[in-house]
């Protein structure tokens, strides 16, 4: 069970206890005490409940794959699950899956792992998971979720395979890897594509996680570009907040192309590479074409306190207008105060979102969190209960009406659960 369902769990549990117990309000006038009982969370009777599908009844937590369509589970016993998705619900994918072994060279510890991967008109998409529980002989990293894939454009031909090291990603939708390898699908066999001859010592005894980084959303944009982001020449508190974007090499310094940029989302596309960088001001949209920065949208104020980004899809949190980074279009949603708001999923087309806000208790200490389903054309639906989502996973559009979630299945928030929120026709 993740951390957060725990603690949510215990909260709740106290809070169920001692409901039957009254506390007094002492009206100035007149001197009786009148008994009022606290307000109980009823899980099965909560508007969120009535209002979602549950597509992972038996506690599956779905995450994307690179194949239209089709989705998988991952599991820290390392199994690995493939399921296509058609008609508003889940089944076991039709696509045969196959597995390879691989070994994982990181902080000069071999680290087993096996790939589960299905393979569709030549795309390859494969999924691994391993823990310290499974080869007692690896010490240094106790979690590992590997990705295999097809190279994008710049990389050649062939597959990588991409490591994830923090636990917490193990249901994010777009995430953050810190090794690249060459992967050979045949023999299971990796090499590294960068030298870490002069990589620094993280706390916990492993390489820097920030020397290599490529995320979900950059393996779909880097075009024909062969690069790399890295965070190595910053502070370590700001990984993934200030970035280089280097070129492949085996240099001990790589080449870096674009420096110093905010955030983690980079394109490169025909016209160039896409980016934030900070200016005076604010901040501002960047074009680089060959080598030359032109100024496409300046805004004003903190990416990292007044915004919210999910890839090309920026929110300004106090007026709600939503820029399309690519193209400039300027929408405006229909929401609450966003002023608190903590994170952002966006439609494909932009004219949907949904904002999530961090949980806070209520006057009687029940933690609360808070989804509103936002759209250009309409009004919101804003949900305000506790167990609304599972803070450590993300929302995923399964079409341009639909988007997905996980949340506890029940009130104790003993298992969490995949859900799909259909926005009302309008």
């Amino acid at each position: 069970m993740n951390k957060g369902l725990k603690i949510l769990a215990v909260v709740l549990a106290v809070l169920t206890v001692g409901a039957g117990v009254a506390f007094f309000v002492t009206r100035p006038d007149s001197p009786k005490q009148v008994a009022q009982t606290p307000h109980v969370y009823d899980y099965a009777a909560s508007d969120y409940t009535a209002a979602v599908q549950v597509l992972g009844q038996n506690g599956e937590v779905y995450l994307p794959t690179d194949l239209s369509g089709v989705y998988c589970t991952a599991a820290l016993d390392g199994s690995v699950k493939f399921y296509d998705y058609a008609n508003g619900a889940m089944t076991p994918s039709a696509l045969a899956a196959k597995t390879v072994k691989a070994k994982l060279n990181a902080s000069y510890e071999s680290i087993p792992v096996t790939v589960h991967y299905v393979e569709r008109d030549g795309k390859v998409t494969g999924f691994g998971v391993f823990t310290s529980d499974m080869d007692k002989s690896v010490d240094v990293y106790a979690f590992a979720f590997v990705k295999l894939c097809n190279k994008p454009a710049g990389y050649g031909s062939g597959h990588l395979l991409l490591a994830d090291f923090n636990k917490n990603d193990l249901y994010r939708v777009n995430k953050t890897y810190s090794e690249i390898y060459s992967f050979n699908l045949a023999k299971g066999s990796t090499s590294t594509y960068v030298s870490n001859n002069t990589r620094l010592i993280d706390l916990n005894g492993s390489f820097r996680q920030d020397w290599t980084m490529l995320t979900d959303q950059n393996l779909r944009d880097l075009g024909s570009s062969y690069c790399f982001l890295s965070s190595r020449y910053y502070s370590y508190d700001e990984t993934g907040i200030r970035t280089d974007v280097m070129e492949v090499s085996g240099n001990l310094r790589p080449k870096i192309v674009v420096k110093d940029f905010l955030g983690l989302w980079f394109v490169s596309d025909a016209n160039g590479m896409h980016y934030l960088r900070k200016t005076a001001d604010g901040f501002a949209n960047i074009l680089n074409a060959g080598g030359k920065e032109q100024t496409l949208t300046p805004f004003e104020g903190d990416w990292q306190t007044d915004y919210l980004q999910d890839g090309r899809w920026l929110l300004n949190k106090k007026s709600l207008q939503l820029t399309d980074l690519m193209t400039g279009a300027v929408k405006t949603l229909k929401g609450p105060d966003c002023t608190n708001a903590a994170a952002l999923s966006v439609s494909p087309d932009g004219e949907k979102a949904v904002i999530a806000f961090a949980g806070v208790p209520n006057e009687n200490s029940t933690v609360v969190q808070t989804l509103a389903y936002c759209r250009t054309d309409g009004d919101a639906v804003v949900f305000t209960e506790p167990l609304l989502y599972e803070e450590s996973a993300d929302f995923l559009w399964l079409d341009g009406n639909t988007v997905m979630s996980a949340r506890a299945l029940a009130a104790d928030g003993a298992a969490a659960g995949s859900v799909c929120y259909a926005y009302p026709a309008e």
